[in-house]
């Protein structure tokens, strides 16, 4: 039978919960939220469960959160997420940290059989047998009062999510995977993960490529104050400037507020909050700013190239059957492109994926180590 739910609204109640809860090894944790109007999420509702307990906190009656932030840093428990990241940051601007340590079941899915990046609903679906209601998905979960169906289901989403992990957690130690995790986890904990750096918004942006040096220099200025004016009104970026319209303007150059309302994307509202910012940066030369590398169109490989991508495919797939892994979650033909043109920052060189089989292919294009046929089997030997 799953636990009952309690739906916390007051100091009390918190304190009594959290109480009750803080002798735990582990707690399934998630929130809901809005964002559609904002920049920063906010932060609506906190589910937590441990098996036993579950229980819907309000955070938009409950101003004094201090219980919960004990709660959610005391290292002793591992805080039990699906696709941790949106949660965090919700954390982090919170209580301006990030609660530790982790356990990412969308993260550890693919070590167990699933596919990489699996939903929530397939992966309850498939470990528990167990349909998840999607009635509510689209709730605006700022409304109060809740409804007893709205409860139910944001409490589920722990209570499943508890149920679940003792049996990923038991899948991983028995396979001898758990310690493959633990650096991804880690990364999860960066604070700079959750910081969105004006300087750096311009690497959100598709299609800069296609653009000039001086082009390219004002699409970075652009982005940067985007960003800075998105944060400062707590308003989405593209409420102050689309992606389109921003390249229209580092195409174009408008020189005033008529030329600059003449561009796709650009209407009078927008032009009369923000005209004058963004034809000031457009007569910005820029003299003195750093501009950072512009990205570059990708080019033909050649033959040799795309024939050592073909047998670091081999070597992926040879691991992959040692461990009864899918290779589409370790390595794709991308992922492979990424360590020969930049390998630091490799995906296949971090985390479980480099145990796996990231050091053995930087072996392989080192020249260290060969792929041979034996008795008609493929096999990775050092060489002699």
């Amino acid at each position: 039978m799953p636990p009952p739910i309690n739906y916390i609204d007051s100091p009390a109640e918190l304190a009594a919960f959290c109480r009750s809860i803080g002798g735990s090894p582990w707690i399934a944790v998630d929130t809901e939220f809005m964002r559609d109007k904002t920049y920063y999420p906010k932060f609506c509702l906190l589910q937590i469960a441990n098996g036993t307990q579950a229980a819907c906190i309000d955070p938009l009656a409950i101003e004094d959160l201090r219980e919960v932030e004990c709660l959610l840093f005391n290292r002793a428990i591992t805080k039990v997420f699906h696709a941790a990241r949106q949660d965090l940051e919700i954390f982090f601007h919170r209580f301006r940290a990030v609660p530790a340590p982790i356990f990412d079941t969308q993260l550890a899915a693919p070590l167990v059989g699933h596919p990489e990046q699996v939903g929530y609903a397939s992966l309850v679906s498939a470990m528990l047998g167990v349909t998840v209601d999607k009635e509510h998905t689209r709730t605006d979960w700022s409304q109060r009062p809740l409804s007893a169906a709205q409860k139910e289901y944001a409490a589920n989403d722990v209570i499943h999510l508890a149920a679940l992990y003792p049996r990923m957690r038991e899948q991983l130690e028995r396979l001898g995977r758990y310690a493959w995790l633990v650096d991804e986890f880690a990364a999860l904990e960066e604070p700079d993960l959750y910081v969105n750096r004006p300087e750096d918004a311009w690497q959100r942006i598709g299609g800069l490529d296609r653009l000039k040096s001086e082009q390219f220099a004002l699409a970075v200025r652009l982005a940067a104050w985007r960003e800075n004016t998105a944060q400062q009104n707590d308003l989405p970026r593209n409420w102050i400037l689309r992606d389109e319209a921003l390249l229209e303007i580092a195409l174009r150059r408008p020189c005033n507020r008529d030329a600059l309302q003449a561009l796709r994307g650009i209407d009078s509202r927008m032009v009369q909050r923000y005209g004058d910012a963004m034809i000031a940066l457009v007569q910005d030369a820029g003299s003195g700013q750093a501009v950072p590398p512009q990205p570059r169109r990708g080019q033909r490989r050649s033959a040799q190239t795309e024939a050592i991508l073909d047998a670091m495919s081999a070597l992926v797939r040879l691991r992959c059957i040692e461990h009864t892994i899918n290779p589409a979650v370790v390595a794709s033909r991308k992922d492979l492109e990424e360590l020969l043109e930049s390998p630091d920052g490799a995906k296949v060189l971090h985390g479980w994926r480099r145990a796996l089989v990231g050091n053995d292919l930087r072996a392989f294009l080192a020249g260290k180590a060969m792929l041979r046929t034996k008795g008609g089997r493929l096999t990775f030997d050092d060489c002699e």
